[in-house]
């Protein structure tokens, strides 16, 4: 598998699956560049993966809009396209609600949905120049949610959702563009970092998403998101007991 001479934007490619996926995709060729919050993470990881790289808030359409622009510039097109950047807060909705709880959940919400739905747009006419690929992470709590993350997993079921119509859009434009859900198990990075019942190596993961996106099939089970999808097609309950109080 070669991504020579890919062009390609990652998004929140400063740390956990996002930054191997860089790495990986650097190391074979492509032509890639990033974006994070955190300069200093963004520096490092620029400055020793030479790679491109912006200051960017995916809660923000406009900046979402700008990074596309930015990108298309400096690498000189657009083939390849991760949405992988999200966050996950952890709320409760049984009393104690306050303007901190709103924001958080707003900043998911803008951040986990809103932020590919741009990303997609703005991307849109260069990846039909190229017959490019658009790819999103979503995960297993889209279809069976737990109860500390309500919003992350709303956000997450909305993302799955709209990736569906994204598809029939895009086909129905005759364009050869690829639109691929890559369906995420639980996964170690600082997002679940302190947990510790069997978490997959982020850079296991990463590789899985790349397979995954070389052979341009629509929805990529990594880890033990593949048996999930069997078992929850066959027996939702079961899968909706074992996430619920992950």
């Amino acid at each position: 598998m070669s991504f020579h001479p890919t062009r390609v934007l990652v998004t929140g490619g400063t740390s956990g699956i996002g930054a191997h996926l860089v790495c990986l995709l650097a190391e074979q060729g492509a032509l890639v560049a990033t974006c994070g919050r955190d300069p200093d993470r963004l520096a490092e990881t620029t400055r020793q993966r030479g790679v491109t790289g912006w200051i960017t808030d995916l809660a923000d359409p406009g900046s979402t809009a700008a990074l596309v622009a930015d990108t298309v510039v400096a690498l000189g097109g657009l083939d390849l396209v991760v949405a992988n950047a999200a966050v996950q807060h952890r709320q409760s909705f049984t009393g104690g609600w306050t303007a901190a709880d709103s924001a958080a959940a707003l900043t998911e919400v803008h951040t986990n949905l809103v932020g590919p739905v741009v990303l997609a747009a703005a991307a849109w006419p260069h990846l039909r120049r190229s017959g490019g690929v658009f790819t999103a992470l979503t995960s297993a709590l889209a279809y069976s949610p737990k109860k500390s993350a309500p919003v992350y997993c709303a956000s997450k079921a909305g993302l799955g959702v709209f990736l569906r119509a994204l598809r029939y859009q895009w086909q129905d434009a005759d364009a050869a563009v690829t639109v691929q859900e890559a369906l995420m198990p639980l996964v170690a990075t600082p997002m679940t970092a302190g947990r510790d019942d069997g978490a997959m190596p982020a850079e296991q993961a990463a590789r899985q998403i790349l397979t995954g996106i070389a052979r341009r099939v629509p929805v990529i089970p990594v880890g033990r998101a593949r048996p999930f999808r069997v078992i929850h097609r066959l027996a939702p309950r079961i899968t909706d007991a074992m996430l619920r109080d992950s």
